[in-house]
């Protein structure tokens, strides 16, 4: 019966204040803690969308310089319409800007560093998450030149008149009937539909089902590293 007692009265002495806001105030710190991890994590994988519109008869030609973006994505219009759909996620997001401006007849739509940044090209840039998507639409007729230095890029419909400089990625032009130029060091080209008119050439990559008509050809795909080729790569 004593040993019980004892129990029993130890239950029933209150704890002191000081140990009951202690415990207190690590319980509110925990859930401090928990609401900014999820506020942080609502950051890093929320999304900034961009829609723009132009008519294309008010210019000659619409230049895209794109070093940020992942996935380079052109459509055809509808009648003289030139579209953007700009998507931005991950952690560096707010740090890029979609630019557009008009010089005489020239479109240009390029991605740029935002003027609030301070510095970019420091060591820990690296680990920083850009994941940046963009969807052009062009009238087929429209001349179209894209730049970029690391992207895969869909060419959704035929062209006849597009070029594009690309450092590495992947070029998928889906089978179309595509008229212009594509240079590159190490992206590859695939999906070339093997009836256009071709003058390929890859210093070090592999040509795989395509012949080259040197006369007035349609497409021009020069590479430095890249492959090239007839088939369709699931990318």
């Amino acid at each position: 019966m004593q040993g019980y007692w004892k129990t029993y009265k130890k239950r029933e002495i209150n704890p002191s204040p000081t140990r009951y806001f202690k415990h207190r105030g690590q319980k509110n710190a925990k859930v401090i803690c928990v609401a900014f991890l999820a506020l942080l994590n609502l950051n890093l994988f929320s999304q900034n969308t961009y829609k723009k519109k132009w008519n294309s008869n008010d210019f000659d030609f619409v230049f895209l310089k794109l070093d940020f973006t992942s996935n380079i994505t052109i459509n055809k219009s509808i009648s003289n319409e030139i579209y953007v759909k700009y998507k931005q996620e991950g952690e560096f997001k707010e740090n890029i800007i979609l630019k557009s401006t008009v010089d005489n007849r020239e479109l240009k739509i390029k991605e740029i560093i935002s003027p609030m940044v301070k510095k970019y090209n420091d060591k820990l840039s690296v680990h920083k998450i850009i994941a940046n998507t963009i969807e052009v639409g062009v009238p087929i007729n429209f001349k179209t030149i894209i730049t970029s230095s690391s992207s895969n890029i869909k060419i959704m419909s035929s062209f006849s008149d597009i070029s594009i400089k690309i450092d590495e990625g992947k070029i998928n032009l889906n089978q179309k009937i595509i008229k212009g130029k594509i240079k590159s060091i190490s992206a590859d080209v695939f999906c070339v539909n093997p009836l256009i008119k071709l003058l390929v050439s890859s210093k070090t990559g592999v040509v795989s089902g395509l012949y080259n008509n040197s006369y007035m050809p349609d497409l021009v795909i020069k590479t430095l590293r890249g492959n090239v080729s007839k088939e369709c790569l699931i990318n």
